[in-house]
C-alpha cells in the first residue's frame, strides 16, 4: 500500500536536522517509479528528494547506492564534471528505511530532447566517458563486482540460450543473437568503471551540459557498453554524435564494437522481458515481448549479414534500419 506524501515528510523531518516542509511533489517517472519517491521543500526554499523501498530489490538497491556514493569521494567526483547526489538523511520506516538526498541542479531530459545539432548528444557521451575513465580499482577495491569480458560474454550468451530454449524466438533473431554472443571479436574489451544502469532518466542539464547523474545503486567494474546501450535507441544522428564526443573523451581506449555490443544488449533486454514473461506465466508479457521481437525482426530482415556484424564501421541502430527500409521498400 502507498504512503501518503505526509508520511515522505514525516520521514524527511526526521531523517533530516532542522528541516521544516512546506511543499511535498511526488515522484513517479524515471528512476524515481521503482520507489516511493517524493520532492520535498521547506520553508528556506532547500529541496530534497526522499525515496522509499517498495521492495527487496528497491531496498538493496538503495543500499548499494548509499555505498556507491561512499566511495565517489569529492577527489573522485571533482574528476566527473557534473554532480553526483548526495545522502543528508536516513530514517527508518517500518521494517525498511528510507534515504534523502540533496536535489542535485539542473532538469530532467527526455530521448526525444536527445537531438542531433544540439548540445544535448556530445554533453550526454563526454559524461559517461567521464564515468568509465575513472580507475577502475577505485570501484574493485571497494568490493563491488567485477564483470571481466568473459564473464559479460558469458552471461549474454546464458541470455540468448535460454530465450532460445522457449521456442519462441523469430529464426531471424536467434540467429543474430547467436551468431554475436560466441563471436570472441566482439567481446574484446577493457573493464571500466560503469554506473550500470544509465538512462536518460539518470540525467539531469544545466544550460548547455549534463549537471547531475543519479542512480548510482548499480555502480561496478564491467562493460562499459551496458552504459551504452540506452543511447542506441536516440535519433541515429545525435547517437552518432553522442559516440563521437565519447570517443573524444576516450582517446586511449581502443573498442571499436563497443556499439555493436550496445546494440546487442539494448536489443537482449526484449529476450529478457521475454523470459520473465515465461517466468511469471504470464501471458500479457509474453505478448508484449512477442510483439516487440516482431518490430525488431521487421527492420533487420533484409540485412545482407544476418547478425550483429564485426567491424569498425558504424552499426546501423533499429531506426536508421526503419529509415533505409523505407527508402528501399517497393511501392503499392
Amino acid at each position: 500500500m502507498a504512503r501518503s506524501h505526509f508520511t515522505l515528510a514525516a520521514l524527511v523531518v526526521s531523517a533530516v536536522p532542522d528541516f521544516d516542509p512546506a511543499r511535498v511533489t511526488p515522484l513517479t517517472s524515471g528512476m524515481d517509479a521503482d520507489f516511493e519517491s517524493a520532492l520535498v521543500t521547506d520553508l528556506n526554499g532547500r529541496e530534497v528528494i526522499v525515496r522509499l523501498p517498495t521492495s527487496r530489490s528497491t531496498e538493496q538497491a538503495l543500499s548499494n547506492e548509499v555505498r556507491a556514493l561512499e566511495i565517489l569521494t569529492v577527489g573522485v567526483r571533482s574528476r566527473l564534471g557534473f554532480e553526483v547526489p548526495t545522502v543528508c538523511g536516513r530514517a527508518p520506516m517500518g521494517n525498511t528505511f528510507g534515504l534523502v538526498f540533496d536535489r542535485p541542479p539542473g532538469d530532467a531530459v527526455h530521448l526525444g530532447d536527445v537531438i542531433a545539432g544540439t548540445v544535448v548528444p556530445a554533453a550526454i557521451g563526454r559524461s559517461m566517458a567521464a564515468i568509465h575513465e575513472l580507475p577502475a580499482n577505485l570501484v574493485s577495491d571497494a568490493g563491488l563486482s567485477y564483470v571481466s569480458a568473459t564473464a559479460a560474454q558469458q552471461r549474454a550468451r546464458d541470455i540468448v540460450e535460454r530465450a532460445v530454449g522457449t521456442n519462441m524466438l523469430p529464426a531471424v533473431l536467434e540467429t543474430r543473437w547467436s551468431r554475436a554472443v560466441v563471436d570472441a571479436r566482439i567481446w574484446q574489451f577493457d573493464p571500466t568503471v560503469i554506473h550500470g544502469s544509465l538512462g536518460i532518466g539518470n540525467f539531469l542539464f544545466g544550460e548547455d551540459s549534463v549537471s547531475a547523474i543519479q542512480g548510482w545503486g548499480s555502480l561496478h567494474v564491467g562493460d562499459p557498453a551496458v552504459d551504452l546501450m540506452w543511447l542506441t535507441n536516440a535519433e541515429p544522428a545525435a547517437t552518432d554524435e553522442a559516440f563521437q564526443a565519447y570517443h573524444d573523451v576516450r582517446l586511449s581506449s581502443t573498442d571499436p564494437n563497443i556499439r555493436r555490443r550496445a546494440v546487442l544488449y539494448s536489443e537482449l533486454e526484449i529476450a529478457k522481458w521475454l523470459l520473465h514473461g515465461v517466468r511469471e506465466r504470464s501471458a500479457e508479457i509474453v505478448e508484449d515481448a512477442t510483439e516487440m521481437m516482431n518490430r525488431l525482426v521487421s527492420t533487420i530482415d533484409d540485412e545482407p549479414v544476418n547478425s550483429v556484424g564485426v567491424g569498425t564501421e558504424p552499426i546501423m541502430t533499429v531506426v536508421e534500419v526503419e529509415d533505409m527500409l523505407g527508402e528501399v521498400a517497393p511501392s503499392s
